[in-house]
């Protein structure tokens, strides 16, 4: 696990260049026999621990066209993707070196129409087409480079409007058509965080838990909100969800609040660690994204707790000793989530009743395998660990329909881009499947 205190941080950046190589993975809702070495990923024979005693529903899957910001949409709500029933691997293209001396994290790419905008170590923004590899532009954050920070916070996309977050406290606004930038902020704090681009509007989260809510157009100032400084957190985190006139944000204090997107009046306002005293961790922050779906927010914390609130009132609907830093999959009556166990968990969404959950393999010779997902396209649930392997699992029963070792450490969750499926490694490599 990687902490930080308030002062330094380490985050995740990204190169890119292009290469091609022909591999094939299948994934199928049958047993199939598949290329490559095969790994065990379950800690037991029995790899259900619990199987569903209930039909399990989840909505049909929806074609999604971009990918323009982390966790996809302003609610963070990763529903079910639309993809090809049978994926292969298309193609891979090499991003290079993506990893600084002191970074073992990467910030994800997003995408509007064929174009995938990145950034590699030398601070250049890229914009690429990810189908032929044609080089769209390239600019040069000088500031940063100068200064040799050791990460960017990441980037949100709305239509020409392209944001980037940086640990040296800047917030960018770039013509995401032409590359050129339109203006810059400094706020004097680090940014290890991507932003929200919501009505026109920039929500950055600082590592020092501050919201600065910027006019899109030009960047001035609109609102700022002040919590409780931590220490000590985990690096990076989830940029705010949104909805309607309110934004839910999350500070590594273990601080959630319900703002008027408008003003950053307080509509609700909860801190997940105020009880926390018999937790097994005493970090309070949360890294997984607060999610907003049917008028609920689900928070899944590193602090043993898995809460669902009513985002109108506050009020707690359920709460379960959960402790995860991954993403929720929300779609129909299902909710889908890896636990710190290694647990890839489902849970009804209304109640939180266990529906089934897989214990997946969390150490291979001594070292920790770290586990990255889900994503859940066309019926199969994908996750992807530190040492290789992608598993497509059913998201109705847990049962596992194939896996591969690609030979390359993952080190992110898998993201769509159209009905393809992206998977980058530690190598700087994108796995393409379609």
């Amino acid at each position: 696990m990687i902490i930080k205190n308030a002062i330094f941080a380490i985050l995740i950046f990204t190169t890119m260049g292009c290469s091609f190589n022909e591999i094939t993975s299948i994934f199928k809702e049958k047993e199939v026999k598949l290329p490559g070495k095969r790994e065990n990923v379950f800690d037991f024979n029995d790899d259900i621990i619990v199987k569903a005693n209930k039909k399990i529903l989840i909505d049909k899957p929806a074609i999604i066209n971009s990918w323009s910001q982390q966790f996809q949409n302003s609610k963070n709500h990763l529903f079910h993707f639309s993809s090809k029933p049978v994926l292969k691997l298309q193609r891979k293209i090499s991003l290079g070196n993506i990893l600084f001396d002191k970074i073992n994290l990467i910030v994800q790419p997003v995408n509007l129409g064929d174009n995938i905008f990145y950034a590699d170590k030398d601070f250049n923004i890229i914009s690429r087409n990810y189908l032929n590899g044609k080089l769209n532009w390239k600019l040069n954050l000088e500031r940063e480079k100068k200064e040799k920070i050791l990460f960017l916070g990441g980037m949100s996309l709305d239509g020409n409007s392209l944001v980037v977050t940086s640990g040296l406290g800047n917030i960018y606004l770039i013509d995401s058509i032409t590359g050129k930038k339109q203006w810059k902020k400094n706020f004097l704090v680090q940014f290890s965080r991507p932003p929200l681009i919501f009505k026109n509007k920039v929500f950055a989260v600082s590592d020092d838990n501050q919201t600065f809510c910027l006019n899109l157009k030009n960047g001035e100032i609109i609102w700022n909100h002040i919590g409780n400084l931590e220490e000590v957190s985990i690096i990076g985190g989830s940029k705010p969800a949104a909805i309607d006139n309110t934004v839910v944000l999350s500070y590594s204090s273990g601080e959630i609040y319900a703002l008027d997107e408008n003003d950053g009046s307080l509509i609700w306002f909860d801190n997940v660690g105020s009880s926390n005293y018999f937790s097994r961790s005493a970090l309070n922050d949360i890294q997984s994204p607060l999610s907003i779906v049917n008028d609920k927010v689900y928070s899944p914390t590193f602090s043993d707790k898995l809460l669902v609130y009513d985002i109108n009132e506050g009020s707690k609907i359920w709460e379960l000793k959960i402790s995860s830093i991954n993403q929720v999959i929300i779609s129909g009556e299902a909710l889908y989530i890896i636990d710190t166990l290694g647990k890839l968990l489902c849970l009804d969404s209304k109640t939180g009743r266990l529906l089934w959950s897989v214990q997946l393999k969390t150490n291979y010779d001594g070292k920790e395998i770290r586990w990255f997902g889900p994503l859940l396209t066309s019926n199969k649930l994908l996750v992807a660990n530190s040492f290789g392997t992608i598993l497509s699992l059913s998201p109705f029963t847990g049962k596992t329909l194939s896996k591969l070792n690609m030979g390359e450490e993952f080190i992110l969750s898998p993201f769509q881009i159209k009905k393809e499926v992206l998977f980058i490694t530690k190598k700087g490599t994108i796995f393409i499947l379609g």
